[in-house]
């Protein structure tokens, strides 16, 4: 008697699809000097949660909606959105991808590294796109179950010592 599993076989997990196939082409960027309130304002006005920050035609950082959170909101420094610099609520030198990757490796990669979004970058390095943890899930929504539990035995096996 053969058992049909809902998860799929390890090579099955790999899936053949790009990033570039997938992510969103049309980014929204900033330069660090730009304010909080002008991102907040491009986030609702685009309805995106994040914004790529750029100088000089070179990626600087990523501003999210965590990032206002826990880096303006909760801080109660009693400073205006009007006042704050995005360079200073940012993430400096965020994680990127190659456009060329599988969208697996850019699952893994957001899993690792706990984040939902990865700036996606050609060749030269230059900033093509981006893509979120929701445009995977869109597409192979059983990646994020296999990972995560390919993690969780990681981090025990660290946990133990058995590595």
């Amino acid at each position: 008697m053969v058992m049909w599993s809902l998860i799929p076989e390890r090579e099955e997990l790999r899936i053949r699809m790009k990033v570039s196939e997938i992510m969103n082409r049309n980014i929204v960027t900033m330069k660090p000097e730009g304010t909080v309130y002008e991102a907040a304002k491009l986030m609702k006005e685009n309805n995106i949660g994040s914004i790529v920050v750029m100088e000089e035609g070179k990626l600087r950082g990523i501003v999210t909606e965590r990032d206002l959170i826990t880096r303006y909101i909760a801080m109660e420094d009693g400073r205006r959105p009007e006042e704050v610099r995005i360079s200073e609520i940012m993430t400096d030198d965020p994680i990127t991808i190659r456009d060329n990757a599988d969208i697996d490796e850019a699952a893994r990669v957001m899993i690792e590294n706990n984040i939902r979004r990865l700036i996606v970058v050609n060749y030269d390095g230059k900033v093509v796109g981006i893509v979120s943890s929701r445009d995977i899930l869109r597409i192979a929504p059983h990646i994020w179950f296999l990972l995560l539990q390919e993690l969780r035995i990681a981090q025990s096996r660290v946990k133990w010592g058995l590595v």
